[in-house]
């Protein structure tokens, strides 16, 4: 009959007969309502049946559990009413560790071991890693806050290093090559300039002597000159023979005011 009348029973609902049915007599049927209440849990509504009289019993019917900071509006305490709205606001913190990211920095360093403006790479920069710990605050699962609780380095990064040129221009090739280049370094002279001036004034040969002068070595001094170029150069007392003390002292020279000493050779080279 009920069905037929279609009148829907819930289970909590309770229904009675009287007379029984079975008897064929005709019956009156009474039905006695359940408290309706809709419950809102972290944004899901559900819709319960129940005789209990208070939230707090409601709650424990249905097996619904509230945890640390969590809440309900209204109250445990509150009676229960027929279509009532009950929202439970879920709140939680958890823990989530993440590996993030350090990236390395750059830095430069000035060298005469590459021409001006060169560049080089001496040190190739790697990122280096974190484990951040935050503690993310959640409203009915929604995140309201990350805050930081640690920090610890796990891969230290390294700082990239680009060495940028200030040298003077080298010599490739040519008699005590290594020598000119590392005169020219010193001095922050063109190498193959210096490296045309010796060959103009020697060939390159250490023990040249021209008579006219004299003039003597390498780079064809003269007495009282080799004393002036080889002193400033830091090789007092060497011998013209010598040619680290030669090439040293020309560079000396040369950045020292006294190209003229080489009339127009050096002219003539200096800008190789």
């Amino acid at each position: 009959m009920i069905y037929n009348l279609g009148i829907k029973v819930y289970p909590e609902d309770k229904v009675k007969t009287v007379p029984p049915p079975e008897l064929g007599i005709g019956s009156r049927i009474t039905i006695t309502r359940a408290t309706e209440v809709n419950i809102t849990d972290a944004k899901v509504t559900t819709t319960y049946h129940t005789w209990t009289e208070t939230v707090k019993q409601l709650f424990a019917e249905k097996g619904i559990v509230l945890l640390g900071q969590d809440s309900s509006s209204p109250d445990l305490s509150s009676n229960l009413k027929y279509n009532m709205q009950i929202k439970i606001t879920r709140v939680s913190d958890v823990e989530v560790s993440e590996t993030e990211v350090i990236k390395f920095q750059s830095t430069s360093k000035k060298t005469v071991d590459l021409e001006k403006g060169q560049t080089s790479i001496q040190t190739k920069g790697i990122n280096g890693e974190k484990k951040v710990t935050y503690t993310i605050h959640r409203v009915d699962g929604v995140e309201v806050s990350k805050t930081v609780k640690s920090s610890e380095i796990t891969k230290q990064p390294q700082t990239e290093v680009t060495l940028i040129g200030i040298g003077p221009k080298l010599a490739k090739s040519g008699p005590y090559v290594d020598t000119i280049n590392g005169a020219a370094k010193k001095y922050l002279i063109n190498g193959t300039a210096l490296m045309c001036l010796m060959l103009k004034e020697s060939n390159g040969n250490s023990g040249s002597v021209n008579p006219d002068g004299p003039y003597y070595g390498l780079f064809q001094f003269s007495d009282g000159f080799w004393d002036t170029a080889s002193s400033g150069a830091g090789y007092g007392g060497s011998s013209w023979s010598n040619p680290t003390a030669q090439i040293y002292s020309a560079a000396w020279a040369l950045t020292h005011g006294y190209g003229g000493r080489w009339g127009g050779t050096w002219p003539l080279c200096r800008n190789k």
